[in-house]
């Protein structure tokens, strides 16, 4: 994976993604760095949204203008008075604006911009060959949106292909302070979250909404009907919490992502 941040999935992926059911539309409105979309079977069909523009554009540059990010960063130093530059001046070109992305968040300790890490290996190394690796897997379509704008931008014609689509939520976490750019979420973007959902329910979609457990949650969970899969503790910045995934299904874990049996499993 190209992108670090916090909350990022990729080390818990495996024990997310044996929960998704069988799918053929996959629709991811919160992508972040990734690390569900970069750890599962690719659906015939990938939608995926973030809001946060620099993430946007990080995955066109990596889509469209890789190697000239690549020559980019062969160029520039590892110094942290760059890093400090860049925490006061943002960039608006493509290729500058999305090395100053990976720059701030590769090049610091949990992505915090006050905090420019060194190690045994050159970091900046690691990320140069982190991009090369890069493969634009089964070229998804992305997306800048607001999360509740999402759904009706997406073009599904036929109505039966609703009940191959399944919906993978990340959200923000309530009570936990994000170091983004997009740091508004609050307790009625949960409700909005589950009210789109739904709805995309009613025309066949299976859903999962990943969270802390919390009141709210726990709330919204009784009033639709939903089912809750435990994941397991994890930390975050601050102290241990239970993470859940809230989910309009019955668990498909024993079955593999597209319908088969998963022989490493026991029932």
């Amino acid at each position: 994976m190209v992108l670090r941040r916090v909350g990022n999935k990729a080390r818990i992926a495996k024990d997310i993604v044996k929960h998704f059911p069988p799918h053929k539309i996959y629709i991811e409105p919160f992508f972040g760095a990734g690390g569900i979309y970069f750890n599962k079977p690719k659906a015939q069909y990938n939608f995926l949204n973030d809001l946060d523009d620099d993430v946007f554009n990080l995955f066109m540059v990596l889509k469209n203008q890789k190697q000239a990010l690549i020559e980019y960063f062969e160029e520039v130093p590892m110094c942290e008075s760059l890093f400090k530059h860049w925490i006061k001046h943002e960039e608006t070109d493509a290729i500058p604006k999305a090395a100053r992305f990976l720059y701030l968040s590769n090049l610091s300790y949990l992505g915090k911009k006050d905090t420019f890490r060194f190690g045994p290996e050159n970091p900046l190394q690691i990320l140069i060959k982190r991009i090369i690796k890069y493969e634009d897997l089964n070229h998804p379509y992305f997306m800048n949106k607001d999360f509740k704008k999402v759904f009706d931008s997406i073009c599904i014609k036929d109505r039966n292909d609703y009940c191959k689509t399944f919906i993978y939520n990340d959200p923000p976490y309530l009570a936990t302070k994000s170091t983004y750019s997009v740091d508004k979420w609050n307790e009625q973007d949960l409700i909005d979250l589950f009210e789109e959902n739904m709805k995309m329910a009613e025309r066949g979609a299976k859903f999962a909404i990943s969270e802390f457990e919390n009141d709210l949650l726990l709330e919204l969970v009784e009033k639709y009907n939903l089912e809750i899969i435990n994941i397991g503790e994890r930390q975050n910045l601050k102290n241990r919490r239970k993470e859940v995934m809230v989910v309009n299904y019955k668990s498909p874990d024993i079955y593999g992502l597209f319908g088969t049996l998963n022989q490493n499993k026991t029932t």
